[in-house]
């Protein structure tokens, strides 16, 4: 008998990574949808720099749609925020999913990047939207 797959690791080929930038209240946001790892990690940086926001705003990342994580979206993020840093623009995570929140819990990359709550149903879908 083999043993079930960890909830973490997704069945089936990768994902490549979507983003979907609108403007949110404090600046600009980017919905992730995929696999945020060593592959896509440099679409991120390209996307989160290349969006030529202000200083003083905040660039807001939104995790619910990654459904696969490892140490290449750990380290885009760390990079995005040193990048994004110098240009004065905060970078903020919101409604990381289930995949998303535990890494941040394990590494304690939840200490730097003081997310929202998970999303609860780990469907990508806002509870408070009502």
């Amino acid at each position: 008998m083999t043993p079930a797959a960890p909830e973490s690791i997704p069945d089936g080929p990768h994902a490549p990574l979507t983003c979907t930038t609108t403007e949110g209240p404090d600046g600009p946001v980017i919905a992730l949808t995929g696999d945020l790892d060593y592959e896509t990690a440099p679409d991120l940086l390209a996307s989160a720099t290349a969006l030529g926001a202000p200083a003083g705003t905040t660039l807001t990342l939104d995790l619910s749609g990654v459904r696969f994580f490892d140490s290449g979206g750990i380290n885009v993020l760390l990079r995005a925020r040193s990048a994004l840093g110098d240009q004065g623009i905060e970078l903020a995570v919101r409604r990381l999913s289930p995949v998303v929140e535990r890494i941040f819990r394990i590494t304690g990359l939840d200490t730097v990047f003081v997310p929202d709550a998970p999303t609860a149903s780990g469907s990508g879908e806002d509870p408070a939207a009502g």
